[in-house]
């Protein structure tokens, strides 16, 4: 079993995890954000956001549905 690190690796590295949303309390002030837009990388969801969690688990469920061959929705 992999642990919530290697999770989080996992679907960081495979660009699957949860883009950076308005849910986040932090959204308009973000610094993290703000270092990836100049970096040209993509917005993606951090442990500073309360909806990480969130984001963990939808990503998490897209990889299973996908190993299953099933459509989201």
């Amino acid at each position: 079993m992999l642990s919530t690190i290697e999770i989080e690796c996992l679907f960081m590295e495979t660009n699957e995890f949860g883009i950076c949303c308005e849910n986040c309390q932090l959204y308009w002030i973000c610094e993290t954000k703000w270092y990836q837009g100049e970096k040209g990388e993509k917005h993606i969801c951090c442990k500073s956001c309360n909806s990480y969690a969130d984001c963990l688990i939808e990503a998490v469920k897209k990889r299973v549905r996908l190993k299953k061959g099933l459509r989201e929705g």
